[in-house]
């Protein structure tokens, strides 16, 4: 039970410094907390302890916000380390965002806490499901974008499948590689790891998508309403994409949870794309550019109807705008 007297409490202690950072007021903040069944007053005190911040201060990007910090990194591990003592088998979260939003960042950092404070929790990607080379080629042949990879269909969904099931059952996940930068950027598997968590998330651009059954009014509506100006071959190819979603239904049904991040416009994914492969050309020397990189993007906007990745079926729901500043937070009310 939280403390009646815990709005005057929050209000006082928790530093104007940083919520006059937010985009979004103190007590939406509080109740998002409360919501995830998460003491306001104990979280701050908990993640402003010095002996934590020294722990986790190396695992932040450069220019890290304030608001990125406190209403979604710190506030979905507390989430997670109340999660894993009210649990008593595997669970999987599934955690969904558009590329470049910056839930894999939020994977990584989360993945390197966890080791710091010894709990059960990782993060993969649903790309490391993607087919092995050749049988990717086969897969996607004929694309109307023409990429290599990335949309509903490229996955090995029967080793997913598998993987998560055996992880449920066992506690054991045992799941390949993939590595982008292989085969000239068209990418490839480069082998296999084994992990036993507590609490698996798996992320991805369209996990918890859903298919629609009215594809044909909605693509009429894409061309009247979002000026997206689909090609035949879009049309139908969009409709084989519809089909494989089915297949990836039944691995969201998998999720305990669904978290996400979601784009306050879908077109914040142009610049956020184009930023990521910039990144990744500077780190690894590789990465998508001119034309591929907006045949990429083009991908990202019309494989799958827009609405369908906006309204996300999820649990918690952390809405960002186009400079990743957290612009509004809510969640199903948690009873652990």
């Amino acid at each position: 039970m939280l403390d009646k007297n815990i709005n005057y409490n929050f209000n006082n202690i928790f530093p104007k410094d940083i919520s006059d950072q937010f985009l979004f007021p103190l007590d939406t903040y509080r109740l998002f907390l409360e919501g995830l069944s998460i003491n306001p007053v104990s979280f701050y005190n908990k993640w402003s302890d010095f002996s934590r911040q020294s722990l986790i201060e190396q695992y932040w990007k450069k220019n890290t916000k304030s608001d990125w910090k406190w209403s979604l990194s710190y506030a979905f591990f507390s989430f997670l380390e109340n999660y894993i003592e009210n649990i008593n088998y595997p669970k999987i979260i599934g955690f969904s965002g558009l590329p470049g939003s910056g839930k894999s960042t939020l994977g990584v950092w989360i993945d390197s806490v966890a080791r710091e404070f010894s709990l059960d929790i990782k993060v993969i990607s649903l790309d490391d499901f993607y087919l092995p080379g050749n049988e990717m080629d086969i897969a996607i042949n004929g694309n109307p974008w023409n990429v290599p990879r990335g949309f509903p269909g490229s996955h090995s969904i029967d080793l997913l499948n598998i993987s998560l099931d055996t992880f449920l059952k066992t506690g054991i996940l045992k799941s390949p590689i993939f590595d982008k930068s292989l085969r000239e950027g068209k990418g490839d598997r480069s082998g296999w790891r084994e992990h036993r968590p507590k609490v698996l998330i798996l992320e991805g651009w369209f996990v918890g998508c859903e298919p629609v059954s009215n594809i044909i009014e909605i693509d009429q509506f894409s061309e009247d309403k979002l000026n997206l100006c689909l090609t035949r071959h879009e049309k139908e190819y969009r409709s084989t994409i519809q089909e494989s979603l089915i297949k990836y239904s039944e691995i969201w049904k998998k999720f305990d949870k669904i978290w996400h991040l979601k784009s306050s416009e879908f077109n914040n994914t142009i610049l956020w794309k184009t930023q990521q492969e910039e990144e990744m050309i500077r780190l690894k020397g590789s990465g998508l550019k001119d034309k591929s990189l907006i045949d990429f993007i083009r991908m990202i906007q019309t494989s799958v109807p827009q609405q369908s990745l906006i309204n996300i079926n999820s649990d918690t729901t952390i809405e960002i705008d186009q400079h990743r500043r957290v612009r509004n937070l809510y969640t199903n009310n948690y009873i652990f």
